[in-house]
């Protein structure tokens, strides 16, 4: 499980704005794969059976419209709506950019290491997600190389050889993500375990991983094609240069004996 900090650069860093919450918040920054930063903020808020419970509930739904515009507020692009998960008297709000996680201090570890461990794994497949997107508008113009592969194409091998590698690259980032991802629950239940299967629930992390798989194939399918294609080409050329190679040294050769013959002849 990932128990990763912020490193010391992130660490000297401004802290984000916590007007939206109550002194006590610490906010860490976690770097992420793909270059991104998550800000978690963490309160811990204890409960005891003395606290009246509907001022208990005011607090925390309080807590959790503070904590969704705080998480709202940080996102640099159009993404979903924050997630809200309200579990066992503990509360996150969590998207890709920011987390919030409320709880009794015992729980708050556990909360941390859960988002940071799925921040990781979100993190890697959006960045996957991004390559795909960036990708697939050039599958429409290189699948007719898939088919035929001429002198005209010569100068798009190494474009196509590029996407190739990108395409088995993603694949392969892909196939080590998925045992992390589409995983069973533990057993027995753990609050960390039930916390990252309410965040792969709610996120569809698991079908974003089998869309995202089946669309690395097509890539890798296309490209695998093309670079067939470009290699038969290439030693088809080989062949022909090779083949006119002979016929001109056997032609040559022939000459040659012609002319022994007729001087031979002559004398």
């Amino acid at each position: 499980m990932i128990t990763r900090r912020a490193d010391l650069a992130d660490a000297a860093a401004p802290p984000a704005s916590t007007a939206e919450f109550p002194l006590a918040t610490v906010i860490e920054r976690i770097p992420l794969p793909g270059g991104t930063t998550l800000e978690l903020a963490a309160l811990a808020r204890e409960v005891t059976p003395e606290d009246d419970a509907a001022a208990v509930d005011a607090d925390m739904a309080d807590l959790a419209a503070r904590a969704a515009a705080w998480v709202a507020a940080g996102a640099t692009d159009a993404v979903e709506p924050p997630v809200t998960i309200p579990l066992y008297g503990t509360l996150l709000v969590c998207s890709p950019r920011r987390a919030a996680v409320v709880g009794p201090p015992d729980r708050l570890p556990q909360m941390q290491a859960a988002v940071m461990e799925f921040a990781a794994h979100d993190a890697d497949l959006r960045d996957a997600e991004r390559l795909i997107a960036e990708s697939m508008p050039h599958v429409d113009s290189d699948a007719r190389f898939a088919f035929a592969f001429d002198e005209a194409a010569l100068p798009h091998r190494g474009e196509l050889a590029d996407r190739f590698r990108q395409a088995v690259s993603i694949r392969r980032r892909l196939a080590l993500l998925a045992p992390a991802v589409d995983r069973p629950a533990p057993q027995p239940p753990t609050f960390a375990g039930q916390l990252g299967e309410r965040l792969r629930d709610r996120t569809r992390i698991v079908e974003r991983l089998e869309f995202a798989v089946d669309q690395a194939d097509l890539l890798e399918r296309v490209y695998s094609a093309c670079g067939d294609r470009a290699s038969d080409f290439v030693v088809a050329r080989r062949h022909l240069t090779l083949e006119w190679v002979i016929i001109i040294l056997l032609a040559a050769e022939v000459l040659l004996v012609a002319v022994d013959l007729l001087g031979a002849r002559a004398t």
